[in-house]
């Protein structure tokens, strides 16, 4: 039987006593408002403490340094996007110095995050990955001179082991086990790869098995990478979607397939989700939500659980720009 919303507890395997950072993890999973038989379950990681998944990754790595290596005081990374905020809060809350990397064209939104737990900004031009101002580069440097820790999300395998450990049981746990497909965005790909991985060894414990479906944008290089074809230009409008190479952190091993969504889609969808169904989620949510009802067309007896990575309001920028007043 479906249930229509799973209000299941599931314990963190990265245990704190801290009030601020216990409400990271057990998010809620929603049956999709357009879908009436329940199929199609959204797991809305939105509800974590800056508004997307990457808290969990941040707590993740960041106790695991801390508990390796008492003398870690200082941490660095350098993002754009969620994981700034995500690891500024954590940083904070772990009494770490926290500075962050960001291109100068990084929304005001991402930045807030970043300046309201009280992490150093460091804004860099945005220049080609290879020149030696990008932000990843100016990440490295910094952590050095300041014998920081750096996280690197790009290719810490703590990216991807923190949901093998923390997101693909609670999703597992919270759909009774009846999952039979995984649809989600890729960027690092940590949370796919991490979350697919658990759920194809969990449903084969069982006897059974769970199709793993990643999504990426069409100008981009991961399924290009996946099916072996030539690499594209990398270039999407939608954040956190996609990347120029394959990443250590995808594990191919534990995805069966990358389905390419186009930017326009990606945004309609998202669009269509807030304004049909009061389900506001981020643009590669989008995409994830459009995979997903896919797969629920090609197979309406499949039970799909789709993670919902982040939510819309951080976005509101591009989202919703040109939607005309009445």
């Amino acid at each position: 039987m479906i249930r229509p919303q799973s209000t299941l507890r599931f314990a963190s395997p990265y245990t704190t006593h801290d009030p601020i950072l216990r409400l990271i993890g057990n998010t809620p999973l929603v049956a999709y408002p357009g879908i009436a038989d329940g199929r199609v379950q959204c797991k809305l990681e939105s509800a974590n403490p800056t508004g997307s998944m990457k808290d969990r990754v941040a707590l993740g790595i960041l106790q695991e340094a801390v508990a390796a290596n008492g003398n870690v005081d200082t941490v660095v990374e350098a993002s754009s996007g969620n994981t700034a905020g995500a690891v500024a809060l954590v940083a904070n809350r772990l009494g770490l110095r926290c500075h962050l990397t960001c291109p100068e064209t990084t929304s005001p939104h991402k930045i807030g995050y970043m300046r309201a737990f009280g992490a150093t900004v460091h804004r860099c031009p945005a220049v080609d990955s290879s020149h030696p101002d990008h932000y990843r580069a100016t990440a490295r440097r910094l952590a050095d001179t300041l014998d920081a820790f750096l996280i690197n999300q790009y290719a810490n395998q703590g990216n991807p082991t923190v949901h093998a450990r923390w997101t693909g049981p609670e999703l597992w746990a919270q759909m009774d086990g009846q999952l039979t497909h995984l649809v989600c965005a890729m960027g690092t790909g940590g949370l796919m790869s991490g979350t697919a991985r658990y759920v194809k060894e969990a449903a084969a414990e069982a006897g059974r098995s769970v199709r793993t479906v990643g999504v990426d944008a069409v100008a981009s290089n991961i399924a290009n990478s996946f099916y072996g074809a030539p690499p594209v230009p990398y270039e999407t409008a939608v954040e956190g979607l996609g990347k120029n190479e394959k990443l250590s952190t995808m594990w191919f091993d534990a995805i069966d397939e990358i389905r390419r969504v186009e930017d326009a889609t990606a945004f309609t969808q998202a669009r269509a989700a807030a304004r049909d169904h009061g389900l506001l989620i981020g643009p590669s949510a989008g995409a994830a939500l459009h995979v997903a009802l896919q797969v629920h067309q090609e197979d309406p007896n499949a039970y799909i659980g789709v993670i919902i990575c982040d939510g819309g309001d951080q976005y509101f920028d591009t989202l919703f720009a040109d939607t005309p007043d009445a």
